[in-house]
């Protein structure tokens, strides 16, 4: 079953032909934009397991393990789902123990989060 990863394929999808979505992938630094890279493993209860990298200002899933994955992500695969439809976030799934993020900053994970809410937004 690949019903989380396929869920946030789409999510991914939409966000690559969302510049303002993408946006949320830049980083001011002393008047200069750089680019956000980040890695994203997700290790999904009875799901094989699929990472996300961002780079470019683009994301890619991928099926399988990044070993040097920056985040490393674990827990119920319908909360993924239902950030995917908008009907959660990784803020409350994290509060709630759905996810752990056993690996990496709970801050780049809410940064991902940004970038969903606004394809979730928009129409």
């Amino acid at each position: 079953m690949a019903l989380a990863r396929n869920s946030l394929s789409n999510i991914v999808e939409k966000l690559n032909m969302n510049p303002k979505a993408q946006a949320v992938f830049v980083t001011n630094i002393s008047g200069i934009d750089v680019d956000w890279e980040m890695s994203f493993q997700f290790n999904l209860d009875n799901e094989d397991p699929f990472y996300l990298i961002v780079k470019n200002r683009k994301a890619v899933i991928f099926d399988g393990t990044k070993s040097d994955a920056i985040i490393v992500m674990s827990g119920n695969p319908a909360a993924i789902i239902r950030i995917s439809e908008g009907k959660g976030d990784f803020t409350h799934a994290i509060s709630r123990e759905q996810i752990t993020v056993d690996k990496g900053k709970v801050m780049d994970v809410i940064r991902l989060t940004r970038a969903i809410t606004i394809v979730l937004k928009t129409k």
